[in-house]
This record gives C-alpha cells, structure tokens and sequence, in this order.
C-alpha cells in the first residue's frame, strides 16, 4: 500500500530505470498503457507497453494508443514500433495511421508502416507501396514497398519484380526483396535472372532451393550445377541452401546423385559430409 494517494494512478512503471534483469508480466488497463506510452520517457518502457498494446486487438483504447504513437510519439523507434503493432488490429481501423506513417520523415517508420499495410494487402495498399516504390529516396523503404505489392497485387507483381531486380542499392535490398518476392509467388519465370545474380547475392541460392522445393526441377538442376561454379563463395552459398533452405529429402536424393561427380574435391568433399550429416538426422528424427 502507498499512503496519501488521491486518486486511482494513471500509469504505473514497474522498475523504474530497468535496473533489474527481468521478465516481466504484468497485466495492466489499457489506460494505463496508453498513458505509459504517451509519457514514459524511457524507450524500454515504451516498447514493453507496445508489445501489451498489441496483443489487445479488439481494444479501441489500444487501437487508439498505438495509433497515437505511430504517428505523434517524439522518438523514431516509438513509432515504427507502433506502426509495426498495428499490423494485428482490424485493417480498417489501422490503415488510417499507417497510410500517415507513410509519410513521417524517419524511413524507419516508413518501412513499419509498409510492412504492416502489406498483411492487409487490397487494392489500397498496392496503390500507397506503388507510390512508396516509385517516389521514397530510402532504400529500406522501397523494399518493403516490393514486399507490400508483391503481395497485395498478383497481377501487376511480375512487372514489379523485374523492375526491382535491375536496381542496385545499398547491401543490395531491394533486389534481396525481389527475390524474396519471387520465391513466395513461386514464380520460376526469373530463374534465368535469378541464375544471373547468385554470385552476387547468397539469398540467390535459397530462391532456387524454395523453387525446387515447390517441384522445380529447372530450379533444383540449376542449384545443382553451381556445386561446380568456378567462384569458391558460390560453391558454399549452394552447399548452404541445401543444408538450410532444400528439403531433406530431395537434399539428400540431389547430393547423393552429383557429389561423386563434382569437380572441385573441397566441394565434393563437404557435399558428401553434409550429405551424411543430411542421412543421421533423418534417421534420428
């Protein structure tokens, strides 16, 4: 008990300072929440009322708390991480503060923003991550507007991949993007181009094995092929998709087909070890 308290609290902050390493639950009002939120000066604090916010989908006082912050809270972070929370809530309720997130000066905020409006996908949300595609000077935020209308519009995704794919940009994200876009509509129609860019970029490797996954055999003997490349980085890039991203089974079937075969004898040597390691797990699970 806390003497000569007036009136209920507003908000109560749990640890004051994060001095304590913890987990925290703590279940509290929306109000409070939403108060903490607005006024909490410590970012920890802000993000852990987010993340209770958010999981509170059919609570108007929540939709309005994080809607607040995506669009008015003083620090970068506050609000993309609010914009990201939003992605949960009704998309007619949380399109509004998003499509203005769109417009904050900081791309991190932007990028949220895209990101969440790309669950909802819908005619929409194809026309704002068009716009954000064409227009936005960041990067970052031209990816996820790839992502955002890869999804939300199937029939002008082709035209968007391969625009995407021909832009060069900082560590590559945009064309990571395309990429990725590629490998989730299972479009084996730019396995030439995606041939083209695996000595370039590992992701490229794990698109093939996605598509081979899917039944590619175009995608599967092309993947194949490359445990031959000249390039050392792209044998084991190859080595690392079947590992990691090529189902067991057709890994296994693939590597026990080709590892005798193969020229160089690091790779042959590492595509057989991976291929027993690939046979014990099996046989474990």
């Amino acid at each position: 008990m806390i003497d000569s308290v007036a009136a209920p609290p507003t908000m109560v902050v749990f640890d004051d300072g994060n001095a304590v390493l913890k987990t925290l639950s703590f279940d509290q009002p929306s109000a409070w929440l939403a108060t903490q939120l607005r006024r909490d000066s410590d970012l920890w604090n802000r993000a852990w009322a987010i993340q209770q916010l958010a999981a509170r989908t059919d609570d108007s006082t929540a939709l309005r708390a994080l809607a607040d912050a995506a669009t008015g809270a003083d620090y970068p972070a506050t609000r993309a991480q609010a914009a990201e929370a939003l992605a949960a809530f009704p998309p007619t309720a949380a399109m509004p503060p998003l499509e203005a997130a769109l417009r904050d000066t900081s791309a991190a905020v932007r990028q949220a923003a895209l990101e969440s409006l790309g669950e909802f996908g819908g005619v929409r949300v194809a026309d704002l991550a068009r716009g954000s595609f064409r227009a936005d000077t960041s990067y970052e935020v031209r990816a996820a507007a790839v992502m955002a209308l890869a999804a939300a519009d199937s029939n002008g995704r082709r035209a968007l991949i391969k625009d995407a794919l021909a832009i060069p940009s900082y560590q590559d994200v945009i064309r990571t993007a395309a990429l990725r876009a590629v490998a989730q509509s299972n479009d084996t129609t730019f396995i030439p181009q995606i041939e083209a860019l695996i000595g370039d970029l590992r992701i490229s490797a794990h698109v093939l094995a996605a598509l081979g996954n899917r039944g590619s055999s175009g995608a599967l003997d092309i993947l194949s092929a490359h445990l031959d490349d000249s390039r050392p980085r792209v044998r084991r890039w190859v080595l690392q998709a079947f590992q990691v991203t090529l189902q067991r089974d057709v890994a296994i079937a693939r590597l026990r087909a080709v590892e005798g075969q193969l020229k160089y004898a690091d790779t042959r040597k590492s595509a057989t070890a991976l291929r027993q390691r690939l046979e014990e797990r099996k046989a474990g699970a």
